[in-house]
């Protein structure tokens, strides 16, 4: 948060030039004005208070002096320098008694001014620290700071100042990152604990297997898994933290009541090289899914998948009559006894199960008249279990079941058309303005019409249509993004991005990357 400073002196030059004698937003201060006499100083500061105030001493209608008494007594958190042309005794214990911060004589030396502006600053840091240090926003704080440090977020010399201030040890040599997923089908685990008590928690927990030389971090980042970064200076602590592992899970397990999946990176032998370290335990994650009903799983830097990767065979010709009958009971069966049957191990491939799973879904969707693909995709990158892939398969399947009965509808003759049209050209220039005029009606009758029976207008549901036409291609082809934007009616690629996120829910990239060719 920007503090602000306010300038007074009777020499207006002064006054002015003080706001460029040195760069105040470097020290995160922001100019809130300048007077030339301390009353008029005074009411300016009574209607906008400030945390810094440098005055000059000698001054018309009420000194400097003064004027720090009376702004005391109305904001006791500003903080004052004085200022003056000439040295005076009695003037400098008046104001250590006032408590300024210091007294500069003129000409100001930059040098002196600029320690000063330093130390004030470190002593509003240390104050708000203080206003957090008890309180669950200094948690907060703390883990926002180390959260932006392992994603390579905020620079060096920054990190170092906030860490001093927040109690975050450096003085290490070597960095080992331990990410704890734990796995809740239900509700985020934000909604059932307190992720900063649960961390404390579990930093209890990994120091009891330390020595009293090393350290451990620990707090939860953005996607609510609980990172611990363990710190030393002895090269052989990574096989006392990597026994300790299954132990900690296992403490967590028990606090929570849900399957905890532990991953660690390799030790990494420069501190400064956390990101590599975090990031190398968060990709464990993006890569495998649980497929076991284990409590505890963990995945060291050096874990083998148990068994060789094979392709998944099953019967997708037999899966399309099911869909086609479009009886929901046997679909679901299909669909228990097929995933689960495919993968054996308690850890395996996410790409593997996310391409079954996602061919599962589309042989459904589409075959609906209006698909929607976004509740296919969006969901898949917040799941870790195989049994949670499963239920995400069958919902989206039984939707589109249902959606296929409720869709089953005649349109008017002049809908129709225009239905027929958007399938026959949407990689072309679609109007329904040039449309309603081949079909002589009005655009805004045709249009109210399209809205009335289809649900969508008619722009929307060239949209989406479209979108699902590069959908397929996205998963089926190795066209550039660009060429596959042109070939379904986008000649502007970055808004062909923008409609594919909005009716996909996620971007063509992700989408590629969740599936597999």
């Amino acid at each position: 948060m920007m503090k602000k400073v306010f300038f007074v002196d009777d020499e207006p030059l002064i006054a002015q030039g003080l706001s460029s004698i040195t760069d105040w937003h470097n020290y995160g201060i922001e100019i809130a004005g300048s007077a030339n006499d301390g009353e008029t100083a005074l009411q300016r500061i009574k209607e906008e208070p400030v945390d810094l105030l440098i005055t000059d001493i000698m001054m018309p209608r009420m000194n400097g002096l003064e004027l720090i008494r009376r702004v005391k007594q109305i904001h006791p958190r500003t903080r004052f320098i004085v200022l003056s042309g000439y040295e005076e005794f009695e003037y400098v214990k008046v104001g250590i008694t006032l408590g300024i911060e210091n007294y500069i004589l003129k000409p100001i030396n930059i040098d002196e001014l600029e320690s000063t502006i330093r130390h004030i600053r470190g002593d509003w840091e240390r104050e708000e620290l203080n206003m957090f240090r008890y309180e669950e926003d200094w948690r907060v704080l703390r883990s926002n700071i180390l959260q932006r440090w392992v994603l390579g977020e905020i620079e060096g010399q920054e990190f170092k100042h906030r860490a001093e201030l927040l109690g975050i040890p450096l003085n290490y040599k070597y960095v080992q990152a331990l990410v704890y997923r734990i796995i809740s089908q239900e509700k985020p685990i934000s909604r059932l604990y307190r992720l900063h008590g649960l961390s404390e928690e579990c930093g209890v927990i990994a120091r009891e297997a330390i020595s009293a030389e090393d350290e451990v971090i620990c707090f939860p980042d953005a996607d609510e898994d609980l990172v611990m970064l363990y710190v030393s200076n002895d090269p052989e602590h990574e096989q006392h933290v990597l026994e300790n592992v299954p132990a900690t899970a296992k403490r967590i397990s028990e606090l929570t009541g849900l399957s905890v999946w532990a991953v660690s990176s390799a030790l990494s032998s420069d501190f400064q090289g956390v990101q590599d370290s975090y990031k190398q335990a968060k990709q464990m994650f993006q890569r495998y899914l649980v497929s076991g009903e284990d409590k505890i799983i963990y995945m060291s830097p050096s874990f083998i998948e148990a068994e060789e990767r094979r392709p998944v065979v099953w019967d997708q010709e037999e899966y399309i009559k099911l869909l086609i009958e479009g009886k929901p009971e046997p679909v679901v069966e299909f669909i228990e006894s097929v995933l689960p049957g495919a993968f054996q191990s308690s850890v395996i491939q996410r790409s593997d199960c996310l391409n079954m799973a996602i061919q599962l879904m589309l042989s459904a969707k589409d075959m609906e008249d209006r698909p929607d693909y976004s509740e296919v995709f969006a969901a898949l990158a917040r799941i870790n279990t195989l049994h949670g892939l499963i239920q995400h398969v069958i919902s989206v399947v039984q939707r589109s079941l249902a959606n296929r009965e409720n869709v089953q509808q005649e349109y008017s003759g002049h809908v129709a058309i225009l239905i027929d049209q958007v399938k026959e050209h949407y990689a072309e220039e679609l109007s329904l303005k040039t449309l309603s005029q081949k079909l002589d009606m009005h655009p805004n009758y045709l249009g109210q019409l399209f809205q009335q029976e289809v649900g969508l207008s008619f722009s929307d549901y060239v949209n989406q249509y479209r979108i699902e036409k590069a959908t397929q291609l996205l998963i089926h082809t190795d066209q550039k993004t660009a060429e596959i934007a042109a070939s379904v009616g986008y000649i502007d690629t970055s808004y062909f991005y923008r409609q594919f996120k909005k009716y996909a829910g996620v971007s063509p990239t992700e989408l590629r990357h969740m599936y597999t060719k």
